[in-house]
């Protein structure tokens, strides 16, 4: 299956809330804690759904510190090599 990911960080303690507002939209993405210490989550997301999860990045973005890190269109699989730990988007410039 093409996913894409949107890697992002936020604060340690908002990781929870976000993992929240994502399950509120019921299948828009899955939501993984890449570094829970650095706040860095991890967002993987159908390709039908991706300007949707940018969107609603970007609207959170103005309601609490969360910056978008890195995105990038990959089947999951490769990129995580069945582990979402080290797990990486290309980063943005």
């Amino acid at each position: 299956m093409d996913t894409r990911c949107v890697l992002v960080r936020v604060e340690r303690h908002d990781i929870g809330l976000l993992c929240s507002l994502m399950a509120g939209y019921e299948g828009v993405a899955i939501v993984r804690t890449v570094d829970p210490q650095q706040g860095v989550v991890m967002l993987l997301v159908a390709p039908a759904f991706y300007t949707t999860v940018l969107d609603i990045v970007q609207a959170l973005s103005r309601e609490m510190p969360l910056s978008l890190l890195a995105t990038e269109d990959s089947p999951a699989d490769s990129m995580t090599g069945g582990s979402m730990h080290g797990a990486r988007c290309k980063r943005l410039s």
